[in-house]
């Protein structure tokens, strides 16, 4: 069911304690709210019957059904229950928004909406449906205040939507969140104030200063309402009571319906000297001390209201955050255990030695259970916190392998040949005979790129080196090829090869490090591979890469979805040569083609080279059959099958898969957070 007992204990127990049944009517909204998001839960369960709403038992979906008509029954036998016992109803509207309404939302809309691009990256990336609900909560949130100020409608929309809204983006990081907090309270601080003043000492309330009085009015949008009755009767505020009957008089004989007959201006005018007449002769002693303090009475109830708000809010916040360090202290016991059992961690990145040594400090530093260790979200920070608490405990580290530099140059690499042409005896596999040769490839619309081969592998695998890039990404087993150079008579001629590291922008060549810079490019083979790499013109970010399943060697460089940024798959540091799991994509997921977008400016973009991965992830492997390239044109998914090697491999991958399910546990729960 997912209820927290804890949750449950702190909102029933003080009512339990002190025997007051009616205090169980304060939390109705919570229960509506809990309510609601088992609807929603189980509306959700519906995408796990496959091929909804089509090749499913009848029996599937009649106990789907079934189940949710119970939960909306729930629902109205609760609003029932409500209406009985008169039960106060006002936040229902808010916990409804939030706990079925928003969650909806983001369930129908998933598609993603990507701003305006600033320095090569989009002002915004979420979900049409995350869109929807923020414009919602900002709606709701001025629109109550222009129409009645801050009430229960306007405070709901503040404390159950866009307070939580914002609360969910700083669970993780227990500093910052407390820093909000804290904010929260000081901003809030003038309304809530006087609402404890009111509850707990109410005899100060005279002596605040009608002048902040009047302040705290104009910023809640409440205009004091009492007429002035005084003005109505057309006497002064000190006007003793026989001169107040004696002007009555006067004005009801000539305003009295009798002698206006049906005049419906007259007839408003002697209702209101005849309220005016009994409130000053009835009760003047009262409506004086109303009169004198106006703006207390109006602001009073509101604050009182802002008081009961925010002590839920604050309840909530405390079982929450008790939660996510509950979630926090999981995880950090996973990498601790995974350090424990020699599985693999980016010892590089943290400044120890990549060998048996390192090891084995920071598994002695890991082994007690007391330690500070950082919460895995797979960031570069994971990285940085577990390198602070190292040198907080006197170990003394490497500087961080951030590497900075300038792209020298870009280049493409083209297969030559298939495995059944059948002039295939005819290209040369001795490595770097074609080099300084001239590559003419055909485009799909019978066009000729040209470019110079700068390097060849040969071998079986005949990989060539190509400068400029071509333009555009060869399709296997499709586009031609003819081989010149000035002096040989003979030209050779083939088929384009399938190649899974053949997209545009993906191998460069780069520059050394900055002069300044403490840490110069590595010459370990294969140093950088899986680090995270980033190009860019001045502030504007070139682009990031498409990870899994799209943008191959296939051509095109569409379909898939955005995982990781750009990352290395090889390096050589003899040629200072980088090759990219996937090519460079734009912000908005299309490939960089050309000069209509944001491009590589060999010489002048600068690239950065750093680790992003406490936990390394396992090296991706490539198909290299052409004849695999219709049913997977792009770069495929890591194969972990076979081989010592491999099932060292599978291991990473379960044990980095254990501890991205660790860091991900918050994400599932976080609904259940707002709620």
């Amino acid at each position: 069911m997912g209820i927290s007992w804890w949750r449950m204990a702190f909102i029933f127990g003080p009512a339990i304690a002190r025997g007051d049944i009616s205090s169980f009517g304060l939390y109705t909204p919570f229960i509506f709210g809990h309510l609601l998001s088992r609807v929603v839960r189980q509306w959700k369960s519906k995408v796990k019957l496959r091929g909804w709403p089509h090749k499913v038992s009848p029996e599937l979906t009649r106990g789907w059904m079934i189940k949710l008509v119970r939960e909306i029954a729930f629902v109205f036998f609760f609003l029932a229950f409500c209406h009985w016992m008169k039960s106060e109803t006002r936040s229902l509207f808010n916990f409804f928004l939030s706990s079925f309404v928003n969650p909806m939302l983001r369930f129908w809309f998933p598609a993603r909406s990507k701003g305006p691009l600033y320095h090569g990256q989009p002002l915004w990336d979420t979900t049409w449906g995350n869109i929807s609900v923020y414009v919602m909560m900002l709606g709701g949130l001025t629109s109550s205040w222009i129409i009645q100020g801050i009430d229960h409608i306007f405070l709901g929309f503040l404390f159950l939507q866009i307070v939580p809204e914002i609360q969910k983006r700083f669970w993780m990081k227990p500093v910052q969140h407390l820093y909000l907090v804290v904010g929260i309270l000081l901003v809030c601080f003038p309304f809530f104030s006087i609402g404890l003043m009111a509850w707990y000492f109410p005899s100060y309330l005279e002596s605040i200063p009608k002048s902040f009085l009047q302040w705290l009015c104009w910023l809640a949008n409440a205009k004091p309402e009492i007429p002035d009755h005084y003005a109505t009767l057309g006497v002064s505020p000190d006007a003793d009571m026989k001169t107040i009957k004696k002007v009555f008089r006067e004005m009801a004989i000539e305003l009295h319906p009798d002698k206006v007959g049906d005049d419906p201006v007259k007839l408003a005018r002697f209702h209101a000297i005849q309220t005016a007449s009994d409130a000053l002769t009835k009760g003047r002693a009262e409506y004086d001390k109303s009169i004198e303090n106006q703006e207390l009475n109006e602001i009073v109830p509101r604050c009182y209201a802002f008081l009961v708000m925010i002590g839920y809010w604050l309840l909530h916040s405390l079982i929450d955050w008790n939660d996510v360090e509950g979630m926090r202290d999981q995880g950090k016991d996973a990498l601790r255990d995974h350090v424990l059992a020699d599985r693999p961690v980016d010892l590089k990145s943290l400044g120890l030695s990549n060998d048996e040594q390192g090891m084995l400090i920071l598994k002695e530093y890991c082994a007690p259970q007391d330690v500070e260790l950082p919460f895995v979200t797979g960031k570069k920070e994971d990285i940085m916190e577990m390198r602070d608490c190292l040198e907080k405990a006197g170990y003394k580290l490497e500087p961080f392998p951030e590497v900075k530099g300038t792209v020298q140059k870009v280049y493409q690499e083209v297969v030559l040949g298939t495995k059944e042409m059948k002039n295939l005896k005819d290209i040369i596999t001795t490595p770097g005979f074609y080099v300084g040769y001239s590559i003419l490839v055909e485009k799909s619309d019978g066009s000729i790129a040209e470019s110079t081969i700068v390097d060849y592998t040969g071998g079986d695998k005949r990989v060539a080196t190509v400068e400029p890039p071509l333009g555009f990404v060869p399709v296997a087993e499709i586009t031609k090829f003819t081989l010149k150079k000035a002096g040989v008579a003979k030209d050779v001629s083939g088929l384009v090869g399938f190649h899974p590291l053949g997209q545009l922008n993906q191998v460069f060549i780069i520059g050394e490090a900055d002069d300044k810079a403490e840490v110069k490019l590595n010459k370990e083979e294969g140093y950088y591979n899986g680090y995270k790499f980033e190009v860019r013109n001045g502030k504007t970010l070139v682009g990031w890469q498409q990870q899994e399943g799209g943008g191959g060697g296939g051509g095109g460089g569409g379909g898939g979805f955005l995982s990781c940024m750009q990352r290395v798959y090889e390096y050589w540091p003899a040629q200072r040569k980088v090759i990219l799991e996937g090519a460079l994509m734009c912000a908005s997921g299309k490939q960089i083609w050309g000069s209509e977008d944001i491009k590589v400016e060999p010489g002048e973009s600068t690239y950065l080279i750093h680790p992003e991965d406490l936990i390394p992830r396992p090296k991706r492997k490539f198909l290299t059959d052409a004849s695999t390239s219709s049913a997977a044109p792009a770069q495929v998914a890591a194969s972990v099958s076979g081989g010592e090697g491999d099932r060292e491999k599978l291991s990473c991958f379960r044990s980095w898969r254990r501890l991205r399910t660790s860091w991900e546990l918050p994400r599932a729960q976080w609904r259940r957070l707002a709620t």
